[in-house]
C-alpha cells in the first residue's frame, strides 16, 4: 500500500521537475551551453524516471527517494526552472 503510493508521488514529482524546466523562458539571459546541457540530463533523467515506474521496471522505491525528489523539485520550482540559480550559491 505504502509502496504504490510512493510510487504514484515519485511519478508526479519527476513529471513535475521535467515540465518545470521544460517550459524555462530565458527572458533575456544569456545563452550558456554548459547550464542548457544540465538541464537537458536532469529532464531526461526526470522523465525516464517516470517512464519506468510508468511501465513498472520500477517497482519499489523508498522514502529517501521520494524525499529527495521533492527536494529537488521545491528547488527547481523556487529557481523557476533556471538551472544557473540552482548552482549560484556554490558560486563566488
Amino acid at each position: 500500500m505504502l509502496n504504490e503510493f510512493l510510487l504514484s508521488l515519485n511519478f508526479g514529482l519527476f513529471v513535475g521537475i521535467f515540465i518545470t524546466l521544460f517550459h524555462y523562458r530565458r527572458e533575456g539571459a544569456s545563452y550558456s551551453f554548459k547550464k542548457s546541457a544540465i538541464a537537458f540530463v536532469v529532464m531526461i533523467s526526470a522523465v525516464s524516471i517516470a517512464i519506468m515506474i510508468a511501465t513498472g521496471t520500477i517497482r519499489q522505491i523508498s522514502i529517501p527517494h521520494t524525499i529527495l525528489a521533492a527536494t529537488l523539485l521545491v528547488a527547481v520550482i523556487n529557481a523557476k526552472g533556471n538551472v544557473a540559480k540552482l548552482s549560484k550559491p556554490f558560486t563566488k
